[in-house]
């Protein structure tokens, strides 16, 4: 055989080989002797990680990169610290659809479900203008204060801290730091969609999780833009959740009409909550300003012909004046009904 045919065949082989185990998404272990207390709050990230002098590490404030990776962590109520556990990141720069090399969802339902028995989990995507710090620290510590005694040990609660971080008024800044995040956002969803098709696994393990996930404010525009660029690549829906529920809502209210963003969310959840207070006036103001009605203060459009599978609860009537701080936008933790 010509050395040089035959050497054109084996680096076919050796092509076809790597790309057949080509994995999109890969895990890097960073603490494998991580040890788990109970009321260690979880947490992802897509921000920047920084290293401060002393060898600690925190997150970069001011971050509205997509950085096509999360940082997967736990924060420590008792030391306020974090410690990060694990990293993925995208190889592709579009959303992934291919395989995973180690899918870190299945280590959480180990130490969460089968060690520790917990069955709900709650993913909360939160707005614009918030520093890590207010997003991790201070969110952190106001479930705790508020519900730490009835809700940790029976519920894994997990925040996705995206980078942004900014002045409310620049709202184009947000937009364009929400479609980052939502970049970073499909590398989380992939993982939990991959996880939660996995009939096999479950055939040998209890299926009896419950999960839901809640967008706050700008968040709700991360989830729009996810579920846009998810239609436009093609991304076959997964039944993921048990309820997504839309908090402080920037999205336009025609949002659940045909063609529009959150029609038929129904392939991604049982159950859409969309929460509107008519007294945010920082939705008012922007409303006013844009020329475009949000979610969150008026409502999603023609609401008596929505599908049944969406609720609207209207909160008004059950919030006081302490709920209503930030020009009535910071209610989600304040208000013990809702």
């Amino acid at each position: 055989m010509n050395p040089k045919i035959k050497s054109i065949g084996f680096l076919i082989i050796f092509l076809t080989i790597s790309l057949s185990g080509y994995a999109q998404l890969k895990t890097e272990i960073i603490n494998p002797s991580k040890t788990w207390i109970e009321n260690d709050a979880m947490f992802f990230s897509n921000r920047t990680l920084i290293t401060r002098d002393d060898g600690s590490v925190t997150f970069k404030n001011q971050s509205t990169k997509q950085t096509n990776s999360l940082y997967f962590c736990t924060y420590d109520f008792a030391k306020d610290s974090i410690e990060i556990n694990y990293k993925t990141i995208n190889l592709s720069d579009k959303y992934p659809t291919g395989d995973i090399e180690h899918n870190i969802i299945y280590d959480f339902y180990k130490r969460q479900r089968i060690d520790r028995g917990i069955k709900n989990y709650y993913f909360i995507v939160g707005g614009y203008g918030k520093s890590f710090k207010k997003q991790v620290h201070s969110y952190m510590r106001r479930l705790k204060s508020h519900y730490g005694d009835t809700l940790f040990t029976k519920a894994a609660i997990i925040v996705f801290a995206w980078g942004t971080e900014g002045h409310a008024i620049r709202y184009y800044n947000a937009l364009r730091a929400s479609r980052r995040g939502a970049a970073d956002f499909a590398i989380f969803q992939h993982m939990l969609d991959e996880f939660v098709s996995d009939t096999t696994f479950f055939q040998t393990h209890p299926n009896d999780l419950t999960i839901d996930i809640l967008f706050s404010s700008m968040g709700n525009y991360l989830f729009k833009r996810y579920m846009e660029e998810r239609k436009a690549q093609n991304i076959p829906f997964v039944k993921t959740y048990n309820r997504i529920l839309f908090v402080g809502s920037v999205a336009q209210r025609n949002s659940f009409e045909k063609g529009k963003a959150f029609y038929n969310l129904n392939r991604m959840t049982d159950t859409v909550d969309v929460y509107v207070n008519k007294k945010d006036a920082l939705l008012m103001m922007s409303s006013l300003l844009h020329l475009k009605g949000r979610m969150g203060n008026r409502g999603p459009k023609n609401e008596k012909d929505l599908p049944g599978y969406i609720n609207v609860v209207h909160i008004e009537k059950i919030l006081s004046k302490a709920d209503l701080p930030g020009l009535g936008h910071d209610y989600l933790l304040t208000n013990p009904v809702l």
